[in-house]
């Protein structure tokens, strides 16, 4: 078992329960689901601590459906914020496209999408998508042993889009409970500055809102179903696969 599995508290579970999280990860795949990501320590946002509900700079709170003339008549709800977690580490690459091999077991999944500024049309071109997540087994790795295996930034394009590909990240049990499948998300301007730090999680995943301990605990909103990604079906790496879509609106720029 690996130095991080005995850091999240794994070396507690029996082969048993890790068996039984994995068959469950399965299950709820095979049913088909949706994508979004989120991590679990107490702190500041930027340290992945307990959900503020104020709002921060003098902007609406994240999530906050925000009303604006220009250029006529706009709606939007903002992207809402979620721990940052404690696997998450600094340096990672910038990738074309892959955040892993296209021999990186499990499911490949790719994710494409817009990052949209704050008056619901501004599309954010030259913006950052900093990604990391866990392996199909819920295990995350270390940057620096791994090559920032599963970890990179993906840059948006003249439009603001963005993609990814990667594989389906697996469910991960500590003494607390289980987590659901998720993908850690910050969203950075050029420079480099942090807007937004989420998770997207993925639709109809059976461990979302109360039965997340994160979440029921107030640290983690997998609740928010604006974050959970519905996953179709699609060719990746010449296997099967998945694909969602996942538009992010700032609430700054």
């Amino acid at each position: 078992m690996n130095r991080l599995l005995l850091e999240r508290g794994l070396s507690s579970l029996s082969p048993k329960a890790l068996r039984e999280g994995r068959r469950s990860f399965l299950a709820w795949l095979a049913g088909g689901t949706a994508l979004t990501a989120i991590g679990c320590v107490a702190g500041t946002e930027e340290e992945g601590g307990v959900l503020d509900p104020s709002p921060y700079d003098g902007e609406p709170d994240d999530g906050e459906i925000v009303e604006t003339t220009e250029q006529g008549h706009h709606v939007c709800a903002y992207t809402s914020r979620d721990a940052r977690g404690p696997y998450f580490e600094y340096g990672s690459p910038v990738r074309a496209t892959r955040l892993t091999s296209t021999f990186e077991p499990g499911v490949p999944l790719a994710v494409e999408g817009r990052l949209i500024g704050p008056s619901c049309h501004q599309l954010l071109k030259g913006y950052y998508l900093d990604i990391w997540q866990a392996d199909r087994n819920g295990n995350y790795y270390s940057a620096g042993t791994s090559n920032y295996r599963l970890r990179g930034k993906i840059k948006t394009d003249s439009l603001g889009r963005y993609r990814f590909e990667t594989v389906l990240p697996g469910r991960y049990s500590d003494a607390a409970g289980m987590r659901p499948a998720h993908l850690h998300v910050s969203i950075l301007t050029p420079g480099g500055n942090v807007l937004l730090t989420t998770q997207l999680y993925f639709k109809g995943d059976p461990y979302l809102g109360p039965a997340d301990y994160c979440t029921a605990a107030r640290t983690c909103n997998s609740a928010d179903p604006k974050r959970h990604l519905a996953l179709s079906d699609t060719t990746l790496w010449n296997r099967a696969a998945k694909k969602a879509t996942f538009d992010a609106y700032l609430a700054r720029a």
